[in-house]
């Protein structure tokens, strides 16, 4: 019996704001760091939350967010802030170990 061994894709694009449907005008007034949130089971779907410039609130959000998932015992990959907010790895299996 192997065992599948799965590889994030290192080709993750930068995001902005309008591929999410904000209008340019919209987006420019978005600004700082984006909270990147990974799917909670049973969802599949990634989220980004975005601030506008000057009222970003990431950090604490964050911090909200973790201490919520210490309490509830979640597992999985964490929330995080970043100013370059990437595409969600997609993953293939590579190969079998025996």
């Amino acid at each position: 019996m192997g065992i599948p061994v799965w590889k994030a894709n290192e080709s993750a694009t930068p995001l902005n704001p309008t591929e999410f449907g904000f209008t340019p005008e919209e987006a420019s007034k978005l600004g700082g760091l984006v909270l990147v949130e990974p799917p909670t089971p049973p969802s599949k779907n990634w989220r980004y939350r975005y601030y506008q410039n000057g009222q970003n609130h990431c950090e604490e959000d964050l911090k909200k967010i973790l201490a919520d998932r210490a309490q509830h015992n979640v597992t999985g990959p964490e929330p995080y802030c970043t100013d370059k907010p990437t595409s969600p790895p997609t993953v293939r299996g590579n190969a079998f170990l025996f």
